[in-house]
């Protein structure tokens, strides 16, 4: 069965390639769709949502390196 929610800024920052001390930076500045319950414990993330936002910064952002 997959899992159903990451928890903790490592497996949550290693699931999209990111440093996890920068998860808060990351949830603030870049919509990184993480949380906290009641702004204490582990941060929280569902997989499909991590999915979702990768996806969107590769669109944000693949056009800088595509040469013509």
């Amino acid at each position: 069965m997959s899992e159903i929610c990451l928890k903790g800024a490592k497996d949550i920052c290693e699931a999209v390639g990111e440093n996890p001390r920068n998860i808060t930076e990351l949830v603030r500045d870049k919509g990184l769709p993480a949380w906290k319950r009641d702004d204490k414990g582990s941060w929280r993330a569902l997989p499909e949502d991590l999915h979702r936002w990768i996806r969107e910064q590769r669109d944000r952002h693949i056009s800088n390196y595509v040469f013509r």
